[in-house]
């Protein structure tokens, strides 16, 4: 999946960390961090820590895939993105 911006990766996290019957104090406890953190992230917060982001995502089997940019009028589409 194509992750555009922190809310949606925040709602992965949060979608995947329930499919494993996870709570977010179970979570928060996985990766070292507050509960409080955990909520913060699953809501998209763009100052997380991209170190623990990665850590919250290994911990519900889930990894970060970078892939070069490639013009895509499609998904330039559907991210709203017009190229000149």
């Amino acid at each position: 999946m194509i992750v555009a911006n922190a809310e949606q990766l925040g709602s992965m996290l949060r979608r995947a960390r329930k499919d494993k019957g996870m709570t977010q104090a179970q979570l928060a406890a996985a990766v070292d961090v507050s509960r409080q953190w955990v909520i913060a992230a699953e809501a998209g917060a763009p100052t997380a820590r991209l170190d623990l982001v990665l850590d919250a995502l290994r911990a519900v089997d889930l990894v970060v895939d970078v892939v070069p940019d490639e013009p895509d009028d499609a998904l330039d589409a559907v991210l709203g993105r017009a190229r000149g």
